[in-house]
């Protein structure tokens, strides 16, 4: 599913931790690196971090969901 976000379409995803249990639905795809950081605020390492950012980055998204055990699909 497309929403609209000020006149830009904007898809919408959700996202499965495949190592704990967590899960999100209909997210932004824009919105989806702040949606799960709070999932990661126990880890410190930079690793984490910049798959964290990547997640931001359609080009990098789907290797930086592979490094942090993240199943993203379409709403």
């Amino acid at each position: 599913m497309r929403k609209l976000n000020n006149n830009n379409v904007v898809a919408l995803v959700s996202v499965r931790d495949l190592l704990r249990g967590r899960q999100a639905n209909n997210l932004l795809e824009n919105s989806l690196a702040d949606s799960v950081r709070p999932w990661f605020s126990d880890w410190t390492n930079p690793e984490v971090t910049q798959a964290l950012e990547e997640l931001e980055q359609p080009a990098s998204r789907e290797r930086a969901a592979a490094y942090l055990g993240l199943e993203i699909t379409a709403a």
